[in-house]
């Protein structure tokens, strides 16, 4: 019997990293660059450890690994960082959720489904988007990378958020989009399901989740057979 459910935020609930992704390749191919299908996802890959980042160095050592990656001439970089960051910040702090995500929150919250948000976001950022967005009123319990040491894939931020629902993990299931996700939830001993409806769809189903889904629209009925 499922109480619990835990939602990763960004790729899962919110449509930030696509869009990220996109914003960056756009900037690499006004500068020439030519970006494959591969560099794609690993723009993906590094736009979301940015978000996740505690240290704005860390974001653009890591943005600077990512154009050496895609072969970006070492002259360009700096001008590209520039040009790119701010609009990364932007689309970051302002992104929307992904169609039907309000009212499967809705259906959870009318059945009494206790519900949290494990992220990897700083706790500040996190509680402004769930505002702006009028979603705080659904989730009883927010843990963030502020509040553990070690973040995902570790169980740490899934053990405190099940912890704070007081339920035992067996009764959680933990969602999300990318390898990190299942990972966590895991080694919590929380069930996994996992929205292949990503950038991460192939690593993510070779972490092997419980269940998977097309769209985060198909969990209500997932769960009414758990």
């Amino acid at each position: 019997m499922i109480s619990g459910v835990l939602f990763d935020l960004d790729g899962t609930l919110l449509d930030c990293i696509e869009p990220l992704a996109r914003s960056f390749t756009r900037s690499l191919e006004n500068f020439g660059s030519t970006v494959t299908d591969e560099g794609r996802q690993n723009v993906g890959g590094h736009v979301s450890k940015i978000i996740s980042t505690r240290s704005r160095f860390f974001g653009l050592v890591s943005l600077w690994r990512l154009m050496g990656y895609l072969g970006v001439p070492l002259l360009k970089r700096p001008l590209l960082i520039i040009l790119s960051v701010n609009e990364l910040k932007v689309i970051a702090s302002s992104c929307n959720t992904f169609n039907g995500v309000l009212q499967v929150l809705d259906t959870l919250s009318g059945k009494g489904i206790k519900m949290g948000v494990v992220t990897t976001r700083s706790r500040k950022e996190t509680v402004k988007i769930l505002r702006r967005l009028s979603m705080e009123k659904y989730f009883q319990v927010v843990v963030t990378r502020d509040d553990v040491h070690r973040g995902k894939p570790y169980p740490d931020p899934v053990l405190l958020a099940v912890k704070k629902l007081a339920i035992v993990p067996a009764e959680a299931i933990m969602v999300g989009d990318m390898p990190t996700d299942i990972q966590a939830g895991k080694l919590a001993g929380t069930k996994t399901a996992g929205i292949t409806e990503s950038l991460f769809r192939k690593e993510l189903i070779d972490s092997k989740p419980d269940y998977l889904l097309a769209s985060i629209t198909e969990f209500p009925q997932l769960l009414d057979v758990l």
